[in-house]
C-alpha cells in the first residue's frame, strides 16, 4: 500500500503475505514483537475454501489505485478482493487501515471475494504469478500447466487470449506497464515477448491448429546459407567466394552497386 508523491513512491508500513492454507492477510509492520505480535489487520478468504485445507497461495498483485488484491491459489482458481469494502472512493486512508487493526476483532472474519476467474490448472508446479493488465488493469493474466497463458477480461471474466506460450508448463505472465506487451515465462529455456494486437487478417486461422495445417502445406526451400554452414560444421570446405552465401556483416558495403 504504497503513496505516490512527485517522483519517489513513500513506503508503506503494510504488507500482504499468504502461504500453505487459504487465507491471506494484510500485517502492519510496525506491530511486531512485543505482547501484540504479528497483528493481522485485515484476512482475506474465497468464500468456496472456507473449509479447505489443500491450497496454497502461489501469487499475490495489487491493483493500480491501491483497492483491490488479486490472489491465485494452487490447485484452485484465482480471486479478487476489495482491500477494504467500506472504503472511500479514493480508497482506504490510514484511519480506515488502522480502524481495522483495533480491538473489536474486525479483523477475525475474512473479506470475502469480489469475483473467480478459473480453467487453467495450477497443480504441476508452485508459484504461478497472477497479475492485473492494461493501463486501468481492465485485464488478468495468468500461466497453466498446459503450457498455455490465459488473458481474462476482468469485469466480465470472459477468457480473451490463450496463447500456447510454453512446451511445457506458462509459470506467468509478466505485463508492461503502460504499452502493450507482455512477457510469458516457464519451463523452457526462452522467455517469450507478445505484442497485443488485432488480428492481420480475419480469414487465417491463428490457432494452434492452424499454424500446424499451414506449416504443413506450405513448401519451403532449403537456405543456400544454412547448408553452407552444416558443411562447414562438419569440416567440409566451402567457398567464401560463392556469391550465393551471404555477406557478413563486415563485408557489406554502403554502396548498391557493390551488391
Amino acid at each position: 500500500l504504497g503513496e505516490d508523491s512527485g517522483d519517489y513512491q513513500l513506503q508503506s508500513a503494510y504488507v500482504f503475505a499468504g502461504g500453505t492454507g487459504v487465507d491471506v492477510a494484510l500485517y502492519d509492520l510496525r506491530m511486531t514483537g512485543g505482547s501484540s505480535g504479528n497483528q493481522a489487520v485485515q484476512r482475506y478468504r474465497p468464500r468456496a475454501l472456507q473449509n479447505k485445507s489443500s491450497v496454497a497461495v502461489s501469487g499475490i498483485d495489487l491493483s493500480r489505485n491501491k483497492r483491490e488484491l488479486l490472489i491465485s491459489y494452487e490447485s484452485d482458481q484465482i480471486y479478487t478482493f476489495p482491500i477494504f469494502p467500506d472504503a472511500s472512493a479514493a480508497g482506504p486512508t490510514l484511519m480506515d487501515i488502522e480502524s481495522n487493526g483495533t480491538a473489536d476483532k474486525k479483523s477475525d472474519k475474512p473479506i470475502p471475494e469480489l469475483c473467480s476467474y478459473g480453467g487453467h490448472l495450477n497443480r504441476m508446479t508452485f508459484l504461478k504469478q497472477a497479475k492485473y493488465a492494461g493501463p486501468n488493469d481492465e485485464y488478468i493474466c495468468t500461466g497453466s500447466d498446459s503450457g498455455h497463458a490465459w488473458i481474462y477480461e476482468k469485469d466480465s471474466g470472459a477468457v480473451v487470449s490463450f496463447l500456447k506460450a510454453d512446451n511445457h508448463t506458462c509459470n506467468g505472465i509478466a505485463p508492461h506497464p503502460s504499452l502493450p506487451y507482455f512477457i510469458t515465462y516457464g519451463i523452457d529455456s526462452t522467455a517469450k515477448l507478445w505484442r497485443a494486437t488485432v488480428p492481420v487478417d480475419n480469414e487465417v486461422d491463428d490457432s494452434d491448429l492452424g499454424r500446424f495445417k499451414y506449416s504443413r502445406e506450405a513448401e519451403y526451400e532449403k537456405s543456400i546459407v544454412l547448408s553452407k554452414w552444416r558443411d562447414a560444421r562438419r569440416g567440409r570446405p566451402i567457398d567464401l567466394e560463392d556469391e550465393d552465401v551471404s555477406f557478413l556483416p563486415d563485408e557489406i558495403t554502403d554502396d548498391d552497386d557493390d551488391l
